[in-house]
């Protein structure tokens, strides 16, 4: 991820979460224009990573431009209380299983490992993923808990 985003003009930079805060994430522009992603990883989990980085995204294409946002801070377990956030999480949600895949998905109600397994096969993501769209769906993240790689990100950055 960090590798295509950096071909395509995006910076990433990712910092540990500092004490008492609930950043997760922040989509930035630059004094020179430069877009940049930053992540907390607060959640070490694959499924609020890609969830996380593809909602920055979303802040980068559809509002950090001048004269509209310069930067934009996420908390992602706080409520999308407004029409720049639905956007982000909607753009997010769209990028990582399209509406017309959700709809046809059985882990949507039977919300267990097969139906997971097999949805993911089906749309061609991550199982991780799956479950947290389930999870957060359900607002129960007590769901699918050995599905969602928990611990699996921040080592991957060395954090």
């Amino acid at each position: 991820a960090a590798g295509y985003l950096r071909e395509v003009g995006i910076s990433l930079v990712v910092e540990r979460q500092l004490p008492g805060t609930l950043l997760d994430g922040a989509a930035l522009c630059s004094a020179d224009h430069h877009s940049i992603v930053a992540m907390t990883l607060r959640h070490d989990r694959l499924d609020n990573f890609w969830f996380t980085l593809l909602h920055e995204i979303g802040h980068l294409k559809l509002h950090v431009r001048p004269g509209e946002f310069a930067a934009i801070f996420d908390d992602n377990d706080s409520p999308a209380a407004d029409k720049v956030e639905q956007d982000a999480d909607y753009f997010a949600q769209e990028a990582l299983i399209p509406e017309a895949n959700w709809n046809l998905a059985v882990s949507r109600f039977t919300r267990n490992e097969k139906a997971v397994m097999t949805d993911a096969k089906r749309f061609g993501v991550a199982p991780s993923v799956i479950a947290g769209r389930v999870r957060r769906e359900a607002n129960d993240y007590t769901l699918l808990r050995t599905m969602v790689g928990a611990g699996e990100v921040r080592r991957q950055f060395g954090l």
